[in-house]
């Protein structure tokens, strides 16, 4: 999306953002809030009125006594962000539309979950795009939980975590070159004591609703502990993710026949840190790993900083669609074996991840073994915003 063809969701989005954070004012602690990954909880006192109850919208409908319906209520998501690249192969700005989104969800008959989401299109002409997920969850107890429909693959940690609240603007060269996209399926998922385990099988075919059923299948496994209590800390989560994929050549599943990702996240106080290594096998081998500290500098305004780096055999790594390879004079596609990059940023909670400001700066570099003009170096700066109600 052009900056020169609507101005309108960037003016509307960013207008929002400031008057809502000038309206805010300084954070209130309220209730126990869910405060991003590595806050404190707030001290808990009386709430304020502020416009972050705007973003707090009730239930359509809610009943506990209704046999058949218990609740419905409807969602959505706007991400905004203008960004500008300059590197020596050229530069590029623009202001990007990263997400639109909307979508419900309804609680059925006491134990079944309804929910989905689709995306809109930029122009609002047509309306609709395509679905972005569908399911059915069964949610028998803490311990089994089955899942139908169209849905994420819990495949490592940055790819797991939600649009809503992924720290940096995007997700990670390799974890992004690695990763399943969302696909038909069926999941089952649970905790037992401080083990928690996920596990399903993909269709192999993507497509903008359900698919066709006919690129093969994939299958995920996962398993991961809690060691808090162990260390001490607020938060010591592990975890070991795999798929294998039948076909690497389905557009579904990762273009690798075997993917291991494998994380630690840590946070005591104000800080945090994720870590995770990656490896990927198939005709071209890829693997890398990437470490993420975070620090609140106060309860609203959180430093940022992630290294990544990433190795594929033969140049099969490729620069990030967004926003390295949009600069006007890559060459050789944006391929190359060898990957850097370090992002620092600063996000501001102005109704925790419900409502934030971003900024951040990345560099990048990419190194071309086979020296046919695949070597990159430059930087890309950030400005956004995200809402989700």
């Amino acid at each position: 999306m052009k900056a020169n063809q609507t101005n309108k969701p960037r003016a509307a989005a960013l207008a929002l953002g400031i008057v809502c954070g000038i309206a805010a004012g300084p954070v209130s602690a309220g209730e126990p809030m869910a405060a991003p990954s590595g806050a404190k909880n707030p001290v808990p006192v009386e709430e304020p009125k502020d416009c972050c109850d705007y973003w707090r919208i009730p239930p359509l409908y809610k009943s506990e006594g209704n046999p058949f319906l218990q609740e419905l209520s409807i969602g959505g998501r706007y991400q905004g962000q203008y960004y500008a690249v300059d590197s020596d192969k050229g530069s590029n700005e623009d202001w990007d539309n990263r997400r639109w989104r909307i979508g419900g969800k309804a609680k059925l008959f006491n134990f079944l979950e309804l929910a989905g989401d689709i995306n809109i299109n930029d122009e609002f002409d047509p309306f609709y795009d395509s679905i972005e997920e569908v399911h059915l969850t069964a949610k028998f107890d803490e311990s089994f939980n089955l899942m139908v429909g169209k849905f994420k693959p819990k495949w490592s940690y940055e790819w797991s975590t939600s649009s809503r609240e992924i720290l940096p603007f995007e997700r990670g060269l390799l974890v992004n070159q690695v990763r399943p996209e969302k696909s038909s399926g069926v999941g089952a998922y649970g905790k037992i004591g401080k083990w928690n385990y996920n596990a399903g099988i993909f269709s192999g075919d993507f497509g903008d609703e359900f698919g066709d059923f006919d690129g093969g299948a994939f299958g995920l496994a996962s398993i991961g502990y809690d060691f808090k209590e162990t260390t001490g800390l607020d938060r010591t989560d592990w975890r070991f993710d795999y798929i294998y994929n039948s076909d690497d050549e389905n557009n579904g599943g990762p273009p690798y026949d075997h993917s291991f990702a494998s994380h630690v996240a840590l946070a005591q106080g104000d800080w945090g840190l994720v870590t995770e290594v990656m490896y990927a096998a198939g005709d071209d081998d890829a693997w890398g790993f990437y470490t993420m500290p975070t620090y609140f500098l106060t309860k609203k305004l959180q430093l940022v900083g992630r290294y990544q780096y990433a190795h594929g055999d033969n140049d099969s790594l490729r620069l990030q669609s967004r926003y390295e390879r949009t600069v006007p004079d890559l060459t050789d596609g944006g391929h190359g074996e060898e990957y850097n990059a370090f992002y620092l940023g600063l996000n501001y909670y102005i109704c925790e991840h419900r409502l934030k400001l971003m900024s951040g700066v990345e560099y990048s570099t990419m190194d071309d073994a086979a020296g046919d003009g695949g070597d990159f170096s430059g930087w890309t700066w950030f400005n956004g915003i995200r809402l989700y109600f």
